[in-house]
């Protein structure tokens, strides 16, 4: 069971450094306004999420099918070195989860900060394309009371 548990941690540290780096790739790319690679990679990052779900709901299982209800008492079953060993490698599971939760809200936070420019930008331009008054003539000539949204430019040069 100890091997089980110890190549499960290890999987997880391996899948959470791996989520780090992967997490540290998209900022480069929002930063880099490339929305079509950050949105194939915003898919990798998910579905490695849920494979380390699921490691962690099988090493619960594991620890579960041996009478555990957690991993804490279960380490306190085993002797000094092998305890050791698998601290020290929770220890590196709990680095890394926290290097990429940071991560995370970085990018979060700049993709919130380019949703809100692009919204300012739009919104922009729409108010230097929407007409000015309401009346005005159509290209027949004659008069038209339109509304003031902004609507499809048609015409001849």
């Amino acid at each position: 069971m100890l091997e089980i548990i110890t190549d499960s941690l290890t999987r997880q540290t391996k899948g959470s450094q791996l989520l780090t780096i992967l997490l540290q790739e998209e900022y480069a790319l929002l930063r880099a306004s490339k929305p079509d690679q950050v949105a194939a990679l915003e898919l990798t990052i998910q579905e490695l999420i849920r494979q380390l779900v699921r490691e962690r709901e099988f090493l619960l299982r594991i620890l579960r099918a041996g009478g555990f209800a957690k991993l804490r008492p279960y380490l306190d079953t085993l002797d000094e070195t092998a305890r050791v060993g698998v601290e020290t490698t929770l220890a590196r599971l709990s680095d890394f989860e926290q290097t990429s939760a940071r991560q995370a809200t970085i990018n979060a936070d700049l993709a919130m900060a380019l949703w809100t420019q692009s919204g300012e930008l739009l919104r922009h331009f729409q108010n230097k394309v929407a007409p000015r008054e309401r009346n005005t003539y159509t290209a027949k000539g004659t008069w038209y009371n339109r509304p003031t949204t902004a609507a499809l430019v048609r015409g001849r040069l």
